[in-house]
């Protein structure tokens, strides 16, 4: 392996200053000679050096790297979000550091004080927990900082994007109710996280502009995975549980309604009804494709880069929190077309 020069090296070869060569470097040349600068520039070509990123960001007080926290890289639901962001930052020049939080607010904060430590310019954050003691905390650092998907706390940001979850939800149970439906399933994941809470909310909100009286046995929470899905789906089944349509919390939840269904063989749509959340790629590749609600997450993620940008450039105007309206899509695990909202 061949040796790794160091900005030391550079000067030492080029008879400089390590000062003369930093210079050149971040492009402050300012009172280096044109004859010295072309030098230091091809011996660092010749020696393939690259300078060190945080050095840089130390010397500039820009890294051109922004952070990115989600709960689950290997949930299907993110990949979209991670693409979204990753790709405004090429078209602008700017790097990406991606952390896994698995919901945990602890993590969250660990993994907010290493982006701190690795001079990021700023974050975006897409979690549903609470982690507002920390938050506030963290305004000290002066570290730019963008939500997707999270209303707990979103005056400790600078600005936020999400989908508007309980509307989502209305729609979704106003159109298993317009089937004739009245025991509906309601199985999502972490009951904690703020999108359950609103899509629970959405959920009772349309039982009782139906006149139907709230069963909680037919309220599950869980995880985001298929797994869930068919375990809790095969649980309810094996009980006796009356109903006639479920309404699932993730896409993931939802195909795993399906195989239960299938497997007990239940007739999809013919006899239960099902709808899933989110609107992954997935829900359409599965067979019977999933009808779902869903949210426009590629386009929310790049929305959400590009606000973080304009903070951190000063091109951004007042703070801004966005609620973007789903999309309730129709497929083969449902009956009838949406009613008129």
């Amino acid at each position: 392996m061949g040796k790794k020069y160091t900005i030391s090296d550079i000067a030492e070869i080029c008879n400089v200053s390590k000062a003369t060569v930093s210079r050149v470097i971040n492009n402050k040349s300012c009172g280096v000679g044109e004859e010295t600068k072309r030098r230091i520039q091809k011996t660092m070509k010749e020696l393939n050096y690259r300078p060190s990123s945080l050095a840089r960001s130390v010397a500039t007080s820009c890294s051109h790297m922004i952070g990115l926290i989600i709960p689950d890289v290997s949930n299907l639901f993110y990949p979209s979000l991670i693409r979204g962001v990753s790709d405004y930052l090429d078209e602008n020049g700017y790097s990406l550091c991606l952390s896994n939080s698995d919901s945990d607010p602890k993590k969250e904060k660990n993994h907010l004080l290493s982006m701190v430590d690795l001079r990021v310019d700023g974050v975006i954050l897409c979690s549903g927990v609470s982690n507002e003691n920390f938050l506030a905390q963290y305004r000290k650092y002066n570290v730019p900082i963008v939500f997707i998907g999270r209303t707990f706390d979103i005056h400790l940001s600078d600005g936020s994007i999400t989908g508007d979850n309980t509307k989502g939800a209305e729609m979704a149970m106003k159109h298993l109710l317009s089937s004739g439906n009245r025991r509906i399933v309601y199985l999502d994941g972490n009951a904690g996280v703020s999108g359950a809470i609103q899509r629970y909310e959405g959920y009772r909100q349309a039982l009782m502009q139906a006149g139907i009286e709230l069963d909680e046995s037919l309220v599950h929470f869980g995880d985001f995975t298929i797994e869930f899905g068919q375990t809790k789906l095969e649980e309810l089944i094996r009980f006796g549980v009356k109903f006639d349509a479920v309404f699932a919390g993730s896409d993931l939840i939802g195909i795993g309604v399906v195989k239960a269904l299938h497997a007990a063989g239940k007739k999809v749509p013919d006899e239960i009804e099902v709808i899933g959340f989110d609107g992954i790629e997935l829900s359409e590749i599965f067979e019977p494709q999933l009808s779902t609600v869903r949210k426009p997450h590629y386009d929310m993620a790049r929305e959400a880069t590009r606000m973080l940008l304009s903070i951190i450039e000063g091109t951004a105007g007042e703070i801004r929190h966005i609620s973007v309206q789903p999309t309730l899509i129709l497929r083969n695990t449902t009956r009838k077309k949406p009613i008129s909202n």
